[in-house]
C-alpha cells in the first residue's frame, strides 16, 4: 500500500468526521432556538396601574390629657425632690379613679436641667414632671385634671382608638376594594379589551386629623389657678381611608 492509499482513507474518515459534527452543531443550534423562544413572554401584553380609595369621617373617642408642674432652685436635688412629691401626690389621686380603657393613668416626663443666666453660667435648676391621663371617659378625665393640684395642663390631644378605626376600616375596605374593581372593569372596555387579570395589589390605611377646638379652650384654662371645675375639651374629627393601588393585565 502506497502513500496515495493512506492520503484516500484519510480524507474519507475526515469527511465523515466533519458531516457528523456538522449535524451536531445544527442539532444543538435548533434546541438553542427552541429554549429561547418557550423562555420569551408573550408580546402585547397591556399593563395599567390604577388606584381608589375609600374613607369616612369619624369623631375622635380618644382623649389624652398631659398634666404639669414645674419647680425652680438652686439645688438640683431640692428640685428633683419636689417634683416627684408633687407628681407622686397628683398620681395617687388620679389612680384612685382609674379603669382601663376609660381611665388610663400613667406618668410622663420627669427631669431636672440646668438654668443659665446672661453670662451663660448656670444660676439654678429646674424640674418638670408629667402625668399623662387618657381613655375614652371624658368627663372622668376632664374631671380628675381639674381636681390636680399643683399641676396644670400642658396638652390634650385627641386620637380615634385602635378599635373605632379598626371598625371603620374593616366598614370601608370592601367599598375601596369594589371601585378598584369597577374602575379596572371600565378601563379595559376603554382600550377595548373584554376583561383583565389582576396582576399585583397594595392595601394601605391613612388617618388625618382635623382642626381641634379644644386646644383654644385648654390655653386659656393653663395660666389659671387650679380650680375643681373640670377642664373644658370637646373632640374633633378625623377622616380614615383605605387606599387600593396596583395594576392589571387588559386581555
Amino acid at each position: 500500500m502506497g502513500t496515495s492509499f493512506f492520503c484516500e482513507m484519510f480524507m474519507r474518515n475526515f469527511n465523515s468526521l466533519s458531516a457528523a459534527l456538522l449535524v451536531a452543531l445544527c442539532s444543538t443550534v435548533v434546541q438553542a432556538q427552541s429554549s429561547a423562544s418557550q423562555s420569551v413572554p408573550a408580546q402585547g401584553a397591556q399593563i395599567v396601574h390604577l388606584s381608589a380609595s375609600a374613607s369616612a369621617q369619624v369623631t375622635q373617642d380618644w382623649l389624652v390629657m398631659t398634666l404639669a408642674t414645674q419647680k425652680e432652685g438652686a439645688d438640683a436635688a431640692t428640685v428633683q425632690k419636689q417634683i416627684k412629691t408633687q407628681l407622686a401626690s397628683a398620681l395617687a389621686m388620679a389612680q384612685a379613679s382609674a379603669q382601663a380603657g376609660l381611665l388610663d393613668v400613667s406618668t410622663g416626663q420627669l427631669s431636672v436641667s440646668p438654668r443659665y443666666g446672661r453670662d451663660g453660667k448656670t444660676n439654678g435648676w429646674t424640674g418638670v414632671a408629667e402625668l399623662v391621663l387618657q381613655g375614652r371617659d371624658l368627663d372622668r378625665i376632664t374631671s380628675v385634671a381639674g381636681r390636680v393640684q399643683g399641676m396644670t395642663v400642658s396638652q390634650v390631644q385627641w386620637e380615634v382608638s385602635p378599635e373605632l378605626k379598626r371598625q371603620t376600616e374593616e366598614r370601608i375596605q370592601g367599598q375601596a376594594v369594589a371601585q378598584f374593581q369597577s374602575r379596572a372593569s371600565a378601563l379595559a372596555t376603554s382600550f377595548g379589551f373584554g376583561t383583565y387579570g389582576l396582576r399585583e395589589v397594595r392595601v394601605t390605611q391613612q388617618e388625618t386629623s382635623g382642626e381641634h377646638p379644644q386646644l383654644r379652650m385648654v390655653s386659656a384654662q393653663m395660666d389659671a389657678a387650679p380650680s375643681p371645675m373640670p377642664i373644658p375639651a370637646q373632640a374633633g374629627q378625623s377622616r380614615v381611608t383605605i387606599n387600593v393601588t396596583g395594576s392589571i393585565q387588559l386581555k
